[in-house]
Formats: C-alpha cells, structure tokens, sequence
C-alpha cells in the first residue's frame, strides 16, 4: 500500500455492510456483500466439480438444476444428502451476511438495510418490532441472483410466492439462530 492511501473498510469488505454508513473514514469499494454471496454458493457446488455452476442465477434455480444434471429424483438419498448441505449453507450464508449475535446492533442493522427498514431503529427492540412485520422469502435475501429482494405486504403472499418457486429456507437448520429466528415465517 502506497502512504497516502486508504485502505478499504473492513466492515464493508468482509459482509457489504458499514455501521457508519456514509460517514465511515475508509472507502467502500465494489460489492463485497455479492462475493461474500457467490463464495459461499461456490463453495457448496464446488462439492459437485462435474456440475457447471452458473453464479449468474439463483441458488435455488441452481440446486434443482443440480439435481437435474444428476437425475436425482425426489426419492433419491444423494438429493436427501445434498439438499441437507446445501440447506446448511444457506444458513452459513445468512449468519455471515447478517450475523449472530442477537445482542449486536449492528447485526441487526445489517438486516434491517437488507429488508429497506428507513430509518434505522436506534435501539435492538426498535429493530426487532419493525423486523417483525417483514416478510420476505429468506432464500431471496442470500442470493447472489437477487439484486432488489421483495418484500410481501403479509404471509400469505410470501407463502405463495414461497410454494411456487420452490424457495424454502431450512428453518430446522442446526446452524439457524441468531438474527435469522426473526425473519422466520411458518410458510407450511
């Protein structure tokens, strides 16, 4: 590194995310929050080195192409086994991106950025009662595909929307805790 210049903003770097927002003394460079997202997707179908993944489509369109590719029928134990991986990734993804700890704030301000809550609740609870009216498919919200998540005006539209593309976050995932247990929705 030259004298003089910044180096980029580690909060930002590894999640996409800053608690200083715009006032952060260090730069925001580029979208760390998509590679952060197309690591760890690549990191679950790189399991698969004959199957070509296509970072440029959604993790979930992928896995069922996946098991396309491989012929796996519902009834399969290779698809019982890899649907399971891949359910457990996209809870590492989840607490990567938005964290664990149910104490941090700025965990939870990351989660409300991703779902538009403006502006910021200055306090955990405040956060927590504006994230409990958000109904937002989960699966979405980790995607590398996913550029605008959409948020639902009430659970039986993310349902739907759930049950017709096939988009079920695990929520029985030994990895699922933190600030995810919020956002989860009884969808079934």
């Amino acid at each position: 590194m030259f004298l003089g210049s910044k180096a980029v903003c580690n909060q930002f770097r590894n999640s996409g995310f800053c608690s200083y927002g715009t006032s952060c003394k260090f730069p925001h460079e580029g979208n760390s929050r998509d590679q952060v997202k197309y690591r760890s997707g690549r990191k679950f179908f790189a399991k698969y080195p004959s199957f070509a993944y296509d970072k440029g489509r959604g993790v979930a369109e992928e896995f069922y192409r996946m098991c396309d590719f491989f012929k796996w029928g519902r009834q399969d134990e290779e698809r019982d086994i890899a649907r399971q991986a891949f359910k457990d990734a996209m809870v590492i993804r989840f607490n990567s991106l938005y964290g664990t700890d149910v104490a941090d704030l700025g965990n939870w301000h990351k989660l409300c950025v991703a779902v538009c809550i403006d502006p910021l609740p200055a306090t955990i609870p405040g956060c927590k009662e504006k994230i409990k009216d958000v109904h937002v498919n989960l699966v979405d919200l980790v995607d590398n595909s996913v550029q605008d998540v959409e948020l639902f005006t009430c659970l039986d539209e993310l349902r739907e929307y759930t049950i017709e593309t096939g988009k079920f976050f695990p929520k029985e995932s030994a990895y699922a805790g933190g600030v995810l247990k919020f956002l989860l929705r009884e969808i079934l």
